[in-house]
């Protein structure tokens, strides 16, 4: 077989929607900073020949969908090398690793422009695509490859927990406890147990989050009490009166990816107490009683 010695300069775009000769090679990307912060920080997007560093594309980062169970993505690849040579044909890998090499598994039937992937599963995906050119007299296949690594954000399971500092789980109104019952997230996990591909990914404390916290009082789950706090802890100073349970929301930071519409994607821990929701009381402080005279003898 002929090959023709162009770069793939044009590369693959990313539709948002989102995977060979087995070939092996080491590992040069994507290998994760943390804390992750950003996109850049997961080290998704393109390469060519493998061959840092990657450059960041938009849409490389997606959120796992449960109705789903998990995103479709479109993978488009340029219809010519950018030097003249226009492709007639493709062939699509997908990179798989055993922690030490990678090895390009070729994605059978896969010959056209666009590659559609769907259901992916949390964590890493890496996919290879190279033109062919079929000029009537023989099929050449470039030397050169692209690459694209996306990243599945997993859904995060949230743990929380609370030390009442040595105070009843009740207390009056106008006595807030000095050191007051502190509620906290203790614990943060992603997973990725259906990803096959064999990537190192981010644990779930490794990503940076918001967090919001809210009460609900006598069980009106209708109207949660935002509690304005956007730490990964909370110290009760409740005053108005009533029984309070309470939960956190937590989902990633915008700066790795905007939630938009989409309500899944926000993850909520309630705070527990042995197995049940924890619950605190607060209670009317009476005012002073009144004195009158009931009778006098004099």
């Amino acid at each position: 077989m002929k090959f023709i010695t162009t770069t793939l300069k044009r590369g693959l775009a990313v539709l948002i929607f989102a995977a060979g000769m087995p070939v092996f090679a080491q590992i040069v990307a994507p290998v994760p900073t943390t804390p992750v912060t950003s996109p850049g920080d997961l080290n998704v997007g393109t390469l060519t020949n493998n061959t840092g560093p990657v450059s960041t594309v938009e849409g490389a980062v997606l959120f796992y969908n449960p109705a789903t169970n998990g995103p479709e993505v479109t993978l488009t690849a340029s219809l010519d090398d950018g030097a003249g040579n226009t492709f007639t044909a493709y062939e699509w890998y997908n990179i798989t690793t055993d922690g030490t090499t990678e090895t390009a598994n070729e994605i059978s039937g896969e010959s056209a422009q666009n590659l559609v992937r769907t259901a992916l599963a949390p964590g890493y995906h890496k996919f290879r695509v190279y033109g062919l050119v079929d000029d009537g007299n023989v099929i050449c296949q470039s030397d050169d490859y692209e690459d694209i690594i996306l990243f599945v954000l997993s859904p995060l399971t949230v743990t929380t927990t609370f030390n009442d500092n040595g105070n009843p789980l009740a207390y009056c109104s106008t006595d807030v406890p000095a050191t007051p019952i502190e509620l906290s997230v203790s614990d943060i996990a992603a997973d990725y147990t259906d990803n096959a591909n064999g990537y190192s990914n981010p644990d779930g404390g490794d990503f940076e989050v918001s967090y919001q916290w809210f009460a609900i009082k006598d069980g009106d789950t209708g109207n949660p009490v935002d509690l304005e706090t956007t730490t990964d802890s909370y110290s009760v100073t409740l005053t108005d009166t009533g029984t309070y349970t309470f939960y956190v929301e937590v989902e990633y930071a915008t700066s790795i990816k905007d939630k938009g519409a989409r309500d899944y994607v926000t993850y909520t821990s309630t705070v527990q107490n042995a197995g049940s929701d924890l619950e605190i009381v607060v209670s009317p402080t009476p005012g002073s009683p009144t004195i009158t005279i009931g009778g006098v003898t004099d």
